[in-house]
This record gives C-alpha cells, structure tokens and sequence, in this order.
C-alpha cells in the first residue's frame, strides 16, 4: 500500500468515512473495480441512512492515514463529508 512507509511498528489506524453525497450505483462499480482499492483498506457498506466508508489504514500518524484514504475514494469521485474514529477504551475500563 504505502510503499514509502517502513513496515516496522507502524500503527493500524481504524476510521468510517462517510461521502459528503449519497454515491450512486456508478460510483459502487467504479469503487468495486478501482485497483488502488484492492488492498481492502477501504470498505463499503450500505444501510438505510447511506453509505459508510470503514478503513483500516496502516501508516505512521492518523493524518497520513485518512489523507491517503480520502485521496484514493477521491480519484474515483467520491467526496468525504464526514469522517468518525473511534478510539479504543484505556485498559482499566474494558
């Protein structure tokens, strides 16, 4: 994926973004086919309330991460209007 990134302990970022407009059909089959998508960082999944963008990205800082996420779903067309993270409990409260 991010070629110029060593492999070692870089961190896995997880984040949904969610497209400024709801994509259309022709939007799925250009992210269906898109090979700077293969690598699966990026899903798709669609609910009542639209379509939402789960990724897990690896890369050293959160902002690398979702910058390269954002700019891959943009050379297909789509615009992020949203973006959610979830940051995961301290130990003491799992």
């Amino acid at each position: 994926m991010n070629s110029h990134v060593s492999t070692a302990a870089v961190p896995e970022w997880s984040f949904v973004l969610f497209p400024h407009e709801r994509p259309t059909g022709e939007d799925s089959d250009r992210f269906d086919c898109a090979d700077s998508l293969a690598g699966g960082e990026i899903g798709w999944e669609e609910g009542p309330d639209g379509v939402r963008l789960p990724c897990t990205v690896k890369a050293p800082h959160l902002e690398e991460a979702v910058s390269w996420a954002t700019e891959r779903l943009g050379e297909l067309g789509l615009t992020i209007g949203r973006i959610e993270m979830t940051l995961p409990l301290p130990d003491s409260d799992r």
